[in-house]
């Protein structure tokens, strides 16, 4: 949340590049989400009365680009929902609910792709998807991912892993460097 400019801190700073996070207002940490972080919540959090395209596009129009609706079909057909578009929410599988919040994240390219327990809701064989998926756009795009998960499989996969228990980061470990 403190990454993504959601929460501020208790002390200390935040620098995202080079970017002062802790000394930013609410508009400048507005700006900055909306230029350099995309955020997958667990719980999807789309709008139900909205389509899957509206649900993609609507944050970016907001944000004023004027290829909205064609930047979030891009996106949708990226993961694999070209043929959906027009479906809403509780018509949608939680895989493809989940795909939808991806394309919303990717949509205005970020540089920080921020997911929340990205599987949490999703058997097995989809949260494998998903997370192939979030690798894919990550690799494709150059792109920074920050997962937040319980699996220490997919903790396992990424390039770095930290381990945090009460606030305190217990555990810091960079793939193939020895401890």
């Amino acid at each position: 949340m403190v990454l993504a400019g959601l929460e501020r801190v208790d002390g200390g700073t935040v620098s995202v590049g080079n970017e002062r996070l802790d000394r930013m207002d609410e508009d400048d940490l507005a700006r900055f989400r909306g230029r350099s972080v995309g955020i997958v919540f667990q719980s999807f959090h789309l709008m139900p009365t909205m389509t899957a395209l509206e649900n993609v596009a609507v944050p970016l129009e907001l944000s004023g680009r004027r290829d909205a609706f064609e930047r979030a079909r891009v996106e949708l057909e990226a993961v694999g929902l070209g043929h959906r578009l027009d479906h809403h929410p509780a018509e949608l599988s939680g895989g493809e609910q989940q795909r939808v919040a991806i394309a919303r994240a990717l949509a205005p390219e970020p540089s920080i792709l921020i997911a929340d327990e990205p599987t949490g809701n999703l058997d097995a064989d989809t949260g494998r998807d998903i997370i192939r998926l979030m690798f894919e756009a990550r690799a494709r795009r150059g792109a920074t991912l920050v997962l937040v998960t319980h699996d220490r499989a997919l903790a396992d996969a990424c390039d770095r892993r930290i381990v945090m228990r009460s606030g305190e980061i217990v555990e810091d470990v960079r793939a193939g460097v020895a401890p």
